[in-house]
């Protein structure tokens, strides 16, 4: 009997022993097939996706490019001034696809973008490229601070300068408008229930490092060569403009007799002023659209479809200036420039304004002093206006 429960106890410890081996078998079998974590292969993936997310900035900025480029996608000048939050997507037609959003800080500067995606509770049926431009304040501080589903936005269907150049208050005191680009062509859209939501791991991406969002567009003066063409982009989109009038000014400058032209001198004085703009990839100084010398001569200053930065609330008009101070207050004696335009001065600008207007179909009460928008002498008593008027009247009814 103690024999037998010896045989048994014998069983037992070799079928434990057995029992551990093959334990052990199958756990040096599991180490050798579980794979480790990829720690390679998510460092070589990272490029890549900040690759493709700079790729989708670019092409959204050249989506931008592409409309200022045709005057008849203009948007309305008063909502271009007034946004203080702007979102774009380049494929609206897809779920959830990213965008880019930019707020303005307290200097009116473009912030360096966040990545957003826009989500609807009903099916957007959009097709092409969205842009969105956010007014009101308190859409931008939900935008901020909303850390859940994401901001709510209901945006009307933004306006074009040809089917309206002057909105009213109550169009201006909605949360957004929205537009849809489609091939070439843009036209306003109704968004009713949309949500934008900022998204801090793409963010992240896109700068290649941890990037808060909300942080970024409350005021960041954060500057990134990763996004600063995006930035110029967005610049120039908000700088265009489709004239609506024209300003007519003095230049108020004293003529010098060195090397330096007049036009050189307008420039230099305006970049003390910080009338710079970017414009179609460029930046310019004189806040004026054309110059006109004494003898007559045009001079051009920034194109005509950039805003100016001649007449507060007026810049979307073109800014022209005489070369000279004609107030009869301010330069008695001639001290400060010529008294008077000259013969040549008047035809050019005759001409140079007859020619505006029929390019942008200006009407002629939209021809004014600066005067006659701002507290100011410019241009002068000694600059007869009617005069300008009558002749432009006289052309009119030649149908010159």
């Amino acid at each position: 009997m103690i024999f037998q429960h010896k045989i048994q106890l014998h069983e037992c410890l070799l079928l434990l022993y057995v029992i551990w081996i093959a334990g052990c078998s199958r756990q040096h079998h599991a180490k050798a097939t579980v794979p480790q974590p990829p720690v390679v292969a998510q460092k070589r993936q990272a490029p890549l996706a900040q690759s493709a997310f700079i790729g989708r900035l670019h092409e959204t900025g050249n989506i931008l490019l592409q409309l200022i480029a045709d005057p008849n996608n203009a948007v309305s000048d008063a909502i271009l001034n007034r946004t203080s939050c702007f979102a774009a997507f380049a494929d609206s037609a897809s779920a959830n696809a990213p965008g880019f959003v930019t707020c303005r800080n307290s200097v009116g500067d473009w912030i360096s973008p966040a990545v957003a995606t826009l989500s609807s509770t009903s099916k957007l049926q959009l097709q092409g490229a969205l842009l969105l431009f956010i007014l009101n304040d308190r859409v931008r501080q939900s935008l901020l601070h909303r850390l859940d589903g994401g901001t709510e936005i209901t945006a009307e269907p933004g306006p074009l300068t040809g089917d309206r150049a002057t909105l009213d208050q109550v169009m201006l005191s909605r949360d957004a408008f929205a537009y849809v680009r489609t091939g070439n062509s843009l036209r306003g859209v109704a968004l009713d229930d949309a949500f934008i939501k900022l998204d801090e791991p793409e963010t992240g991406r896109l700068y290649g490092h941890h990037q808060d969002p909300q942080r970024l567009l409350a005021g960041s003066t954060m500057s990134s060569t990763v996004t600063s063409g995006y930035l110029l982009d967005v610049a120039s989109f908000f700088n265009t403009i489709t004239p609506a009038g024209i300003i007519i000014h003095h230049s108020v400058l004293v003529l010098t007799k060195g090397p330096g032209t007049p036009e050189g001198a307008v420039d230099s004085f305006h970049y003390s002023r910080g009338f710079e703009i970017s414009c179609f990839g460029k930046t310019y100084h004189i806040a004026y659209h054309y110059l006109i010398l004494p003898n007559g001569q045009i001079r051009a200053g920034r194109p005509e479809r950039c805003e100016g930065a001649h007449a507060r609330g007026y810049n979307s008009y073109l800014g022209i200036a005489l070369v000279g101070d004609f107030s009869s207050a301010d330069n008695p004696r001639g001290t400060k420039g010529l008294m008077r335009p000259t013969k040549a001065q008047m035809a050019s600008l005759v001409r140079l304004c007859r020619q505006l207007r029929q390019k942008y179909n200006i009407p002629l009460q939209h021809i004014m002093p600066h005067s006659d928008v701002s507290r100011t002498e410019c241009p002068g008593d000694r600059l007869q206006f009617s005069q300008l008027l009558l002749a432009l009247q006289q052309s009119s009814a030649a149908g010159s």
